[in-house]
């Protein structure tokens, strides 16, 4: 550092470097146990911080075997185990662990919600909220309405809509809408319903009776207030058909909020900018995509989007490992991806010598 750049720092010079955060606090979310736990694991790691992860209460198993085999690596490289553990449980556990005076570090994965509350309790610790969205899709007059329509239906109902990511809102220009609508409730009869454990299963029951409840409710409400149901909105047991809705109005919880589940909506607009606005009037802002063959308009999307990320001619699901990821507004603050969740997982620390 250039302390000489003013006169206290003559004869001084100056440098800084990152150090560990310290302890670090990983909360993952149900929908990709695996993955979630990962994610805060080896970023943690390579900071040198210890990390403690606590799985959600649904789906603990998966995680607590990769901390196992975590734990086994670390004890091969003669490395403390203790580096890395698990504790179980529901919200009084993530309390305690959240707003412990030893802890320095929180990194969360879960709806916005929860997040919200968990920044408030447990400041001044740093905190990392990766937190829920109602991603939307734009299709400009100008798209592939083919690639657009294999797009929404590749992205809206993989892992049955429980992704925080997955297409829930598809914005369309009214000139190609219609056209978009029947393409994609073609390619609706294609998206095999069933078993989880078989490979082609794109959607099947939701994570507990609890979500199926409100996603069906949420569906009636918005078909009460005026959408049109185009497909799907059946029930079975837990699981929800391929569901599309048009027209939903603002103020419905299947616009406005998270889903979460195998569910899209369809709006029509009368031009790409207006398409932007209605983007933009969410409080979320983790990823949004665009359809479009004008590279001004793609571009524009990257500017005007308020958006962790922007993805053009790709689902907005898009996400590469080596990329930040993270939200704006409701979506939370703080970027995952390896180089990027390291680096919030150190401080700063400058260093000053007088020779």
């Amino acid at each position: 550092m250039p302390l000489d750049l003013q006169p206290s720092g003559e004869g001084l010079f100056g440098f800084w470097t990152r150090r560990p955060v310290g302890v670090v606090v990983g909360i993952a979310g149900f929908n990709y146990p695996v993955l979630l736990a990962s994610r805060k694991i080896a970023p943690a790691l390579a900071a040198g911080c210890p990390v403690i992860i606590k799985p959600a209460p649904a789906t603990p198993l998966a995680t607590l075997r990769l901390v196992q085999l975590v734990r086994e690596r670390l004890a091969a490289a003669g490395a403390p185990v203790g580096a890395v553990q698990l504790v179980t449980g529901g919200e009084e556990v993530g309390r305690a662990l959240t707003t412990h005076s030893e802890v320095a570090a929180v990194s969360f994965t879960g709806s916005a919600a929860v997040g919200h509350r968990l920044a408030r309790d447990a400041a001044p610790r740093k905190v990392i909220l990766e937190l829920g969205s109602n991603t939307a899709l734009v299709v400009a007059a100008d798209a592939d309405l083919d690639a657009a329509a294999d797009a929404v239906v590749r992205g809206g109902y993989y892992a049955s809509g429980q992704a925080c990511i997955s297409v829930q809102r598809v914005v369309a220009d009214a000139a190609v809408a219609a056209t978009l609508e029947e393409k994609i409730t073609r390619r609706l009869r294609t998206v095999a319903v069933g078993d989880p454990r078989d490979p082609a299963t794109r959607v099947s029951a939701l994570i507990d009776e609890a979500a199926t409840e409100r996603v069906t409710g949420w569906v009636h409400r918005a078909r009460a207030a005026g959408a049109r149901l185009v497909a799907g909105g059946d029930r079975e047991g837990r699981c929800l058909t391929p569901t599309l809705l048009a027209d939903v109005p603002d103020g419905q919880p299947a616009w406005d909020e998270e889903i979460f589940g195998p569910v899209v909506c369809l709006r029509p607009v009368p031009d790409l900018e207006t398409a932007y606005d209605v983007v933009n009037a969410s409080r979320y802002g983790l990823h949004a995509a665009v359809f479009t063959r004008d590279l001004g308009a793609a571009f524009r999307a990257v500017e005007e989007l308020e958006a962790g990320g922007v993805v053009i001619n790709e689902v907005p699901g898009y996400r590469s490992d080596i990329a930040p990821y993270g939200g704006v507004k409701d979506s939370g603050i703080g970027r995952e991806g390896p180089r990027f969740a390291i680096g919030e997982l150190t401080v700063t620390r400058m260093a000053v010598v007088r020779p």
